[in-house]
């Protein structure tokens, strides 16, 4: 059955695409008619059985992004709207991800560093009041809160949505890798590094700042995409989920952070406060976080993958990356121990091809 996405965008022109997309699904059309003059654009809809492991903060991109626009925030896509049909779409930025260009681990481009924090002080620079895009729920009351709140919101979120509402699948693959059963509660060391945040002012964070969302054009300008992750909240958050996706090399990471507060301290007084004891515990809540991702993502992809070619090669990948997150999550989730790579090969293939049969590719 055809997408109602790819539905609207063979109705407009010539579809490109599709892009691969984790939560949305994107085709790239080539409009014709009245709408040639936009050249190539994007339409999407939410990706079916997408796993979510993130707070939603805003109820729609596509408002966020308009905001953005009349708020005279460079760099970000258009968005355009069909009156007579209702059909919305982005502009399509033409280049190469960040990604393609320099990938993880390896250091970034003088130039392209320049616009990374040009675009955290475009973030620090707007305020809850400034941005009138619907909040889900219609709720402003997170609008203002940092410091221990907003770590404390996100731990209970990973806590009960990303960790115990998957239990009844995956606890024994999470028993298996050695995962606390306790490891985001009240009286764990997340909890407590939580508590000893400084408050902080408020600002827009973008959320998912990792170079697959960063497009080179043609002139070397960098383009933010994917703001479906945006909120407003403590400012150092989005730099500790900045450094951590990126991976830096160590030269250019401790730069950054020089750069990041040089950039981010005459724009929004005190974003800066505390910023080395602080910094640490919020990198420590990502590490973890991304073993509740990584964990089960990596579940659904190998059991995707049973009985075919390439499950033998898909089984070694997942092996190898959930064996080095949880290496990087140790001391946050206080692991006991490691799993070899060997031995987190073993749990996802019993876990896998057990009796139960393939996970479903939902959450």
């Amino acid at each position: 059955m055809t997408s109602p996405a790819l539905q609207q965008a063979e109705a407009i022109g010539t579809v490109d695409g599709p892009l691969a997309g984790y939560h949305r699904e994107w085709y790239v059309v080539r409009p014709q008619g009245e709408l040639t003059r936009l050249g190539r654009v994007k339409i999407g809809e939410p990706r079916e059985g997408a796993l979510w492991f993130d707070r939603r903060y805003f109820a729609s991109e596509d408002e966020l992004l308009l905001e953005l626009a009349r708020l005279g925030v460079p760099r970000v896509p258009p968005v355009h709207r069909v009156r007579s049909t209702g059909t919305v779409f982005h502009g399509f930025i033409e280049g190469r991800t960040l990604a393609a260009l320099s990938p993880r681990g390896h250091p970034v481009a003088p130039a392209q560093l320049r616009q990374i924090m040009e675009r955290f002080a475009s973030l620090c620079r707007l305020r809850p009041g400034d941005v009138r895009a619907r909040r889900l729920g219609g709720e402003r009351s997170g609008d203002r809160i940092s410091g221990p709140g907003f770590l404390h919101g996100l731990l209970e979120f990973t806590r009960e949505r990303a960790y115990r509402a998957r239990l009844p699948r995956f606890a024994p693959l999470f028993d298996r890798l050695g995962v606390p059963r306790d490891a985001l509660g009240p009286r764990s060391r997340l909890a407590a590094d939580a508590a000893l945040l400084t408050d902080r002012p408020v600002c827009l964070l973008h959320g998912d700042l990792h170079r697959a969302n960063f497009i080179v054009d043609p002139a070397g300008t960098l383009w933010t995409i994917d703001w479906e992750l945006a909120s407003f909240g403590d400012p150092l958050y989005d730099l500790a989920t900045h450094l951590y996706l990126m991976d830096y090399p160590a030269q250019q990471h401790a730069e950054v952070v020089a750069r990041w507060r040089r950039t981010v301290a005459p724009l929004l007084p005190g974003a800066e406060t505390q910023l080395a004891e602080d910094l640490p515990r919020y990198l420590g809540f990502k590490r973890a976080q991304s073993v509740f991702t990584d964990v089960v993502r990596q579940a659904v992809a190998v059991a995707d993958a049973v009985g075919s070619a390439a499950f033998a090669d898909r089984l070694g990948q997942a092996a190898k990356l959930v064996h080095d997150v949880l290496l990087r999550a140790a001391e946050p989730l206080e692991l006991a121990d490691v799993p070899s790579p060997g031995a987190v090969e073993l749990a996802y293939a019993d876990f896998c091809t057990g009796p139960d049969g393939p996970l479903p590719a939902h959450g």
